[in-house]
């Protein structure tokens, strides 16, 4: 399907990362529209989750760069990155088992003023 010509909500160019010993994003590009809704997929260690961190703010890419609707953006924290409506529900290991996954979500939202 072909792009649109207006700026994408969120769209990563050539964003990388690396760990020691391992380079877990390597100059990964994504352009995402509104009401899109995309999936990653890949084995384990594939860098899915560093990414979505790239993204949520909790890392910071070594090298590319973020647009949030045509701008440059540098995300700094899960804060600002929810203050843009971006959200992330983190593997199973954080979430609380006996909660549903909507409730789950409502948590980590907090407090709305």
């Amino acid at each position: 399907m072909p792009h649109s010509t207006s700026p994408a909500r969120l769209e990563l160019r050539a964003i990388s990362k690396r760990y020691p010993g391992c380079l877990a994003n390597d100059r990964i590009d994504l352009r995402i529209q509104p009401g899109e809704i995309h999936a990653l997929l890949g084995e384990n260690g594939a860098g899915k989750s560093t990414l979505m961190k790239i993204i949520y703010g909790v890392t910071q890419p070594d090298s590319g760069a973020l647009f949030w609707q045509g701008q440059a953006l540098r995300v700094r924290d899960p804060a600002q990155a929810r203050g843009l409506g971006i959200g992330m529900v983190f593997q199973h290991f954080s979430l609380f088992e006996t909660l549903t996954v909507a409730e789950n979500i409502a948590l980590a939202l907090g407090r709305q003023a």
